[in-house]
């Protein structure tokens, strides 16, 4: 009954007073309602009812068929919700293994955990699987002779070859489809919908803008919630396929117009698509205007989902373990006969508490002391490293001293050859200039890749903003050098290494970079 009339199941329910009834059927109660309001498209807002269903059939009658259905619905419930995740997919493979083991597996539930779990295939792209699960889905749909399973199962497999680009076998499907016009009225919307979908794909927009003109008049008819504004945002495409911008334009803005839910994360392809219609209709002050509102909406929008997913996980986690832990709570108080044995209950849990908070500060006790063991090691180094880098600068200092020492004696000894040895004096010449040469192309051989100036400055030049030289001035600042040691490294004088600092700084203010190394 609750599969062909499921609203009447839902209004039964509500007569009954659930507090009345023992746990076994508290959990059959609780189960039938969450069926009957999947099938009545209720808004599932908490897995919490289905988790204590199954969570009562795994712990006191695991035997009973209904543990089965309930695993199977614990996924369908979770889909629902839109969640994503393994929490989706194990308690349906679970279900799955469990409908197997069974001698004769009830179809109607082979049906629906298949499906589901080729729903989950499609949502993850795995269309090879979700073929093999909605074959499955199909056979036990055969089995049960249920028009409405098989006519879904139909509807899925043509979805899923026309993702696959299986253009031919998608065709097949819909001659299917198209078999149930009229004898499952509440099914025609979903006809078309694919109809329209194939003559699109095969370059007829003539016919595929009939079928969702013909969607309009069936929207009211449906049960499941269907969003008007997709309806008109598909005819506004089938315009441009047939280059009727006017036309086009007018039903995207229609669909602008009725979109309930403004912070809907797939809000911005809206704006994109009259974005799109007034570009080609030569609006381009228009379509830049639309742009940048879907640009700005999809940035917020992807935020949002990014946002949202963390508080649901969290959410879900908290819900999950405060309803576990009531429902542990719960089993025990009811078979709790004696006040004494309750007392003795409580104290134990509060010991355990007590030792496992204990156990958690000493393990984070243990935690932060070897971070601050690790990261007085790392200041150690850091300590050794600047002392190298130091003593390096300093060591550089003295024989770039002694270089410039001996090319002065270098020089004066060159004097002595000018005119009695003009042979030794050239080469002795060639010598000094080039030993010049190598000092002043020092910075040119030394120059850092990124990481090593990163490591040194902690300063990120995307922009290509600093040259080499400038990169290698500011390796040796962070290294404490001095104007001394600056300008006998650049082969300058200490002059001329107040200015490049005081340009270099002012480079940098002007492109907003880091110049803390400067107030050091």
């Amino acid at each position: 009954m609750i599969d062909s009339n499921p609203r009447l199941v839902s209004d039964s329910l509500k007569t009954l007073d659930v507090e009345s009834l023992n746990r076994s059927n508290r959990a059959y109660y609780n189960l039938l309602k969450t069926i009957s309001d999947d099938k009545t498209y209720v808004d599932f807002t908490s897995d919490s009812l289905i988790n204590s269903v199954t969570y009562y059939y795994k712990s006191h009658d695991p035997k009973n068929p209904n543990l089965i259905r309930s695993l199977a619905y614990q996924g369908i419930v979770r889909t629902r919700m839109g969640i994503m995740d393994s929490t989706v997919y194990e308690p349906l493979r679970e279900a799955s293994r469990l409908l197997n083991a069974t001698s004769q597996p009830n179809p109607s539930l082979g049906y629906l955990i298949n499906y589901f779990l080729g729903n989950i295939n499609y949502n993850g792209r795995n269309y090879i699987s979700a073929n093999e699960h909605y074959q499955k889905a199909k056979d036990f749909a055969q089995l049960e002779q249920d028009s409405v399973h098989l006519f879904d199962t139909y509807l899925a497999f043509f979805w899923n070859e026309m993702k696959m680009r299986n253009i031919v076998n998608g065709k097949n499907y819909l001659d299917s489809l198209s078999a149930f016009y009229n004898l499952l009225p509440e099914k025609d919307y979903f006809i078309f919908n694919a109809q329209s979908f194939y003559y699109d794909v095969i370059g007829d927009p003539v016919t595929a803008l009939e079928r969702e003109k013909a969607k309009l008049s069936l929207v009211r008819s449906q049960d499941e919630s269907i969003d008007v504004s997709r309806v008109y945002y598909n005819i506004s495409s089938r315009y441009v396929g047939l280059q009727l911008f006017d036309s086009a334009m007018l039903y995207a803005q229609i669909a602008l117009d009725m979109i309930k839910d403004s912070t809907y994360s797939q809000n911005y392809l809206y704006h994109m698509k009259i974005a799109d219609i007034a570009e080609l209709q030569g609006n381009y002050t228009l379509a830049n205007k639309y742009r940048k509102d879907a640009f700005e909406m999809y940035v917020n929008s992807a935020q949002d989902r990014f946002d949202t997913q963390i508080a649901e996980f969290e959410k879900r986690y908290d819900l999950t373990e405060s309803e576990n832990e009531a429902l542990r709570a719960r089993q025990q108080a009811l078979r709790v006969i004696i006040f004494a044995l309750i007392l003795v209950i409580v104290l134990i849990f509060i010991l355990m508490y007590a030792r496992k908070v204990r156990r958690v500060t000493q393990i984070k006790l243990m935690q932060a002391e070897e971070k601050m063991r690790h990261q007085e090691i790392q200041a150690e180094i850091m300590r050794k490293e600047e002392g190298k880098r130091k003593w390096l600068i300093q060591l550089y200092s003295n024989i770039s001293d002694r270089l410039t020492f001996l090319q002065g004696e270098f020089e004066k000894l060159t004097q002595r050859y000018v005119s009695s040895q003009p042979k030794v004096y050239k080469e002795m010449q060639t010598i000094l200039k080039n030993t010049d040469t190598d000092l002043r192309d020092i910075n040119r051989t030394l120059s850092p890749d990124e990481e090593t100036f990163y490591s040194y400055t902690h300063l990120i030049d995307e922009n290509g903003i600093l040259n080499a030289n400038e990169k290698m001035m500011l390796m040796l600042i962070a290294c404490d050098a001095d104007n001394r040691q600056l300008a006998t490294f650049m082969n300058t004088t200490v002059e001329s290494v107040r200015v490049r600092k005081s340009q270099l700084k002012k480079k940098m203010s002007e492109n907003n970079l880091d110049i803390s190394l400067f107030n050091d």
